[in-house]
């Protein structure tokens, strides 16, 4: 498991200081200062906030671990779910906390394309031509701009197209799960052995059909606490990328951050 160990240490220090203190920032202001735009139950916040902290545990882990181009999309989906989980920045101000909820849809929207992005390079580790690229991250993207422009107008003007943007972020993640599942179908024994993709897949299947399943009221107690339920899906890919057998993506540098390595 030593593929990349030659990474620089201060590197790998200051990608996980950053990731480690920008999410928790977030989170402890997120949780003392909730915003009214993203509703979550009574009794619900420190539950979720911690859910946000797994997925973060989980990429860290993955990439701390095994630093290579996968881990490094995989610590990105990690930072922007776990900024996700728990909900926005409320402000006092309703234009101002429209423009960070904008921020907040950014990283949702980032996240999600990392899940995807990260499918369809494992296990073989190949580059995505810029087209897909541009496709991938343009909703990202396009929050971000989105949100400077939100403070300016008035609260509702942007409101369909944040939830545009949350629908494109949804379809990119549930792309990311079936692309993972033709995986298991369509590679060779061996590399389904290799790569884990049995655990990914049982993961991402697990977590999200609970979820589903308690959000839809079918099964019992709040809809929104079977949510918690997802923290299968950070865990399974997590431990499917470190303790993989394929060695490293091919191509791959050992001191490239994980922001340049996620859009190779």
């Amino acid at each position: 498991m030593n593929d990349h160990s030659d990474a620089p240490l201060k590197q790998r220090w200051g990608w996980v200081a950053a990731s480690v203190s920008g999410v928790l920032l977030w989170r402890v202001v997120a949780y003392y200062a909730p915003s009214s735009l993203v509703a979550i139950p009574d009794g619900l916040h420190l539950p979720l906030a911690l859910l946000g902290v797994f997925f973060l545990a989980s990429g860290v882990w993955a990439w701390w671990a095994r630093p290579n181009r996968w881990t490094a999309v995989f610590l990105i989906y990690g930072v922007c779910l776990g900024i996700h989980w728990g909900g926005a920045v409320g402000v006092g101000d309703a234009s101002l906390e429209m423009g960070v909820f904008w921020v907040y849809l950014a990283f949702t929207a980032l996240g999600d394309a990392a899940l995807l992005n990260l499918a369809l390079i494992y296990p073989h580790g190949k580059h995505l031509a810029p087209k897909w690229k541009v496709a991938l991250y343009a909703p990202a993207a396009t929050a971000l701009l989105l949100a400077p422009i939100a403070v300016l107008t008035p609260p509702k003007t942007l409101e369909p197209g944040a939830g545009l943007v949350l629908l494109v972020a949804n379809l990119l993640s549930l792309t990311g799960g079936i692309v993972f599942l033709v995986r298991l179908f369509t590679v060779d024994g061996a590399t389904r052995r290799a790569a884990r993709l049995p655990l990914i897949v049982t993961g991402l299947v697990s977590g999200s059909v609970v979820a589903l399943l308690g959000a839809g009221g079918v099964l019992p107690g709040v809809p929104e606490a079977w949510n918690l339920a997802l923290g299968a899906v950070p865990v399974a890919l997590a431990v499917a990328l470190v303790f993989q057998s394929l060695g490293s993506p091919r191509d791959d540098l050992s001191a490239t951050s994980p922001g340049s390595t996620a859009v190779q």
